[in-house]
């Protein structure tokens, strides 16, 4: 690249002058750039630079800046930072934490987590880098509550697997909601929260309060509650252009920025790392395109690759032969982690058993504006109320399941496109896909398209092009049994994960009641993903490794753009963002220490 430092795919070894950047606009990945005999020269320095600003990214550089005191560098594709972290429900997937315990179900163990790991892993179980994220978990957590302003609390969630040797409840933490205004200006930058998980754009509430917002006319204490959220909101929108309550993975994301605000780390937004440079053998700075220009940053410790994955690319998902294109992720997650990691040769393990975390997605086209993706991972189809079917009218899986294992039998199943159906009383209640309960409107949904209606089960099959009696059997089928609290075909509500999303007011079963008074809607659904899942091959310290299976130094992938430490299971809620943040985590130490 520069003097002594190589370009990252390594030019022909002819010695020239400086030469300009060939910089071709239709590919910002392809750059030429010469190599000289002096030493390379910087626009900027940094200790650590950070490609990508989702928890991986963010836990990483909080890490380096405060506990390490190194000078952090993030840099952000887009214009928003938080990555598809802030689309996400916060959730992190780490045994043994410590309010585990406050949540009454007794002392979680490693030695417990480790037996469901085995059991759930068979033989992609890892020693080296479970054991390391097992370990570095709960001092992480530890750690983010006491030096930042990280607050977690305990959530008690089973294990997807639930019945499994070493399952448990209460492994999973989310992050308390957090104000945004103490981000100032900074908090129009955090990436905006999914349409169906906020109401009026940008106004998130938590899940503790959600049912004041369903209900705000039913007590005082409510009303008084929703109004002054309401008047915040109107407040925030004038002052900053959206709502300053952060919720959910918008409130994880909200309290590392200000944490890594605090410790001076720089913050780089509508920056695209182009490429990598390598001097000496090792991984030692960046070249950024920033505001149309290139800029040489060194990395004087080292690369933390954390750019979110390949859900976005074409390419990448139809070669690496995920369930399909629909993504929930952010536009920018179109591989460059793993363009830039292969740059220095880092090395690709073999394909996981399922590349992608699946869900099914819905899709919202606005009549203005772009098309908005909306994955079902566990709002609305565990409720009661609520079946899916396929094409054929036909049920093909128990609704109420983990969404990996839900997209696991679309796939199986064969099925491209299903509809999601409720009754009138499910759909206000709870709410479907971007559309929240009552007293919220909805009417634009079936305007735009999205929502599909028939006063009776026979005129939503009709408006569906499915099978009206075929339709009719499967509904009068399940009903039947939903009365009586029971599903023989797929067994909804028989398994603790099930029952966690169910209604718990409702009985005999959380997850079950009959759809008997119309009118009748549907959405529809297909195979998606919220996240890659395959990437970069890293050890316990998420150093890239190379063909040789030996760490480049200085180099290191995180989040999405790490091979998952999971093999393409999913063994709990967070089993993404949890080890995205550890190995975020231990990065930064492994570099500040070598």
């Amino acid at each position: 690249m520069f003097g002594g430092a190589r370009c990252a795919w390594r030019p022909a070894q002819h010695q020239v002058k400086l030469l300009r950047l060939i910089r071709p606009r239709r590919c910002l990945q392809h750059r030429l750039f010469a190599t000289i005999q002096e030493k390379p020269k910087y626009d900027e320095s940094y200790d650590v630079v950070v490609v990508g600003s989702g928890a991986a990214g963010l836990s990483a550089a909080v890490t380096a800046a405060k506990k390490c005191g190194l000078k952090v560098l993030v840099t952000e594709k887009t214009g928003y930072f938080g990555g598809t972290s802030a689309y996400s429900g916060g959730a992190l997937w780490i045994p043994g934490h410590k309010h585990q315990e406050s949540l009454g179900f007794g002392k979680d163990t490693r030695e417990d987590a480790t037996t469901y790991l085995k059991s759930n892993l068979g033989d992609l179980y890892n020693e080296d880098r479970i054991q390391a994220y097992l370990k570095t978990g709960p001092e992480m957590v530890d750690w983010l509550e006491a030096e930042t302003a990280v607050r977690f609390f305990g959530a008690p969630q089973p294990d997807y697997q639930h019945g499994l040797p070493g399952s448990a409840f209460g492994r999973v933490v989310l992050n308390q909601q957090f104000d945004g205004r103490r981000l100032g200006s900074m908090v129009k930058k955090i990436r905006y929260p999914m349409q169906g998980m906020s109401a009026f754009g940008t106004m998130q509430a938590n899940m503790a309060d959600f049912e004041m917002f369903k209900r705000p006319f039913s007590s005082f204490k409510n009303f008084g509650f929703v109004t002054r959220h309401l008047l915040r909101y109107a407040s925030d929108y004038l002052r900053y252009g959206k709502g300053t309550v952060l919720c959910n993975g918008n409130a994880l994301v909200g309290s590392l920025v200000l944490s890594n605000m605090q410790q001076g780390t720089t913050f780089w937004n509508n920056a695209v790392v182009t490429q990598l440079v390598e001097e000496n053998g090792k991984a030692s700075g960046v070249v950024v395109e920033k505001h149309g220009k290139p800029v040489r940053v060194q990395a004087k410790k080292g690369i933390v690759l954390a750019s979110g994955g390949f859900g976005r690319s074409k390419e990448l998902m139809s070669k690496y032969n995920t369930l399909s294109q629909n993504t929930a992720g952010p536009r920018g997650n179109t591989g460059d982690g793993m363009r830039l990691g292969q740059q220095l040769g880092g090395r690709l393990p073999p394909p996981l058993v399922d590349n992608a975390l699946y869900s099914s997605i819905s899709e919202y086209h606005p009549k203005k504006g772009t098309l908005r993706r909306f994955p079902h991972a566990g709002f609305d189809r565990p409720k009661p109320g609520y079946i899916i079917v396929d094409t054929d009218g036909k049920r093909f899986a128990n609704e109420a399941e983990p969404y990996q294992t839900f997209g696991q039998h679309m796939k199986e199943a064969k099925v491209t496109k299903a509809w999601l159906i409720g009754d009138h009383q499910a759909v206000r209640k709870y709410g479907m896909g971007v559309s929240l309960p009552w007293p919220y409107p909805m009417w634009h949904l079936t305007r735009t398209g999205y929502f599909k209606k028939g006063k009776t089960i026979k005129a939503l099959a009709d408006n569906l092009g499915l099978d009206a009696k075929s339709l009719a059997s499967t509904v009068n089928r399940f009903n039947e049994h939903a009365r009586q609290g029971k599903d023989p075909d797929f067994h909804r509500g028989e398994h603790p994960f099930d029952n966690s999303y169910g209604d718990f007011s409702h009985k005999p079963n959380v997850n079950l009641r009959p759809l008997e008074k119309g009118p009748f809607y549907a959405v529809a659904l297909y195979p998606g993903n919220l996240s890659t899942l395959y990437g970069l091959d890293t050890n316990k310290d998420a150093q890239v490794l190379n063909d040789k299976g030996n760490a480049i130094p200085g180099l290191y992938a995180a989040g999405a753009d790490q091979n998952s430490v999971m093999m393409g299971k999913y063994p709990g809620g967070g089993s993404c963002l949890g080890p995205a943040m550890v190995f975020g985590y231990r990065a930064a130490m492994h570099m500040a220490s070598h």
